[in-house]
């Protein structure tokens, strides 16, 4: 819908002029150049319309930390961590809006919960980029473990974003130093790392 998208659009670009414990129901209809009484057709509330862009924000990021590395920059596990780390940042870095919705720490529990499911796709997406790479040992419970292991670095971005409006670099050290940290105590041993996927042909021989 025209309208929907409107307001989403006009909410992005007001969490980047403004902090959004100023901004309003009002601002963003007004923004958008829609009526506020149309506005509340298609969102009861502004958590509603802050929900709906977390989550669109959220799979713009999934699809980020879904692509696989090269395979010659990975020489061993904690390698993948930094990687996926970095590129959370890069993320964070070019998106304001997505900072304050996600990790701002000023937002309410229910938009958070919306980013807690995505984070459960995430933990299972790191898994396979683990295990496309390494010879992983049987780990009981793993989409737990990884989910967790989402969450510390995702508490460490949003300490550092509540303390200093972005991930500074101290801080997205100690991410990777902690989420490293974490997944060594089940990863205790070096791994072994898959040998390097062989290129296949995209069309095969057509023949008449």
């Amino acid at each position: 819908m025209k309208r929907r998208e409107q307001l989403k659009a006009a909410t992005r670009e007001l969490l980047i002029e403004m902090d959004i414990s100023e901004v309003t129901f009002a601002d963003i209809a007004q923004r958008a150049n829609v009526p506020k009484s149309s506005a509340y057709h298609f969102y009861a509330n502004i958590d509603a319309i802050y929900a709906e862009v977390a989550v669109d924000y959220s799979a713009e990021l999934l699809s980020i930390l879904s692509v696989l590395p090269d395979y010659d920059d990975i020489a061993q596990w904690q390698d993948i961590v930094d990687i996926l780390i970095e590129r959370s940042i890069v993320f964070y870095e070019h998106e304001k809006a997505a900072r304050q919705l996600i990790i701002s720490g000023k937002t309410s529990p229910a938009i958070k919960q919306k980013d807690r499911s995505n984070d459960l796709i995430l933990s299972a997406k790191i898994y396979h980029i683990l295990d496309s790479f390494f010879e992983l040992p049987q780990i009981n419970n793993h989409s737990d473990i990884f989910h967790i292991w989402v969450e510390i670095v995702d508490v460490i971005f949003t300490l550092s974003q509540m303390k200093y409006g972005f991930i500074t670099t101290s801080m997205a050290n100690e991410a990777k130093r902690a989420a490293k940290a974490y997944l060594g105590t089940y990863l205790t041993t070096p791994l072994i790392k898959k040998p390097k996927p062989l290129l296949t042909p995209v069309l095969n021989e057509i023949t008449s």
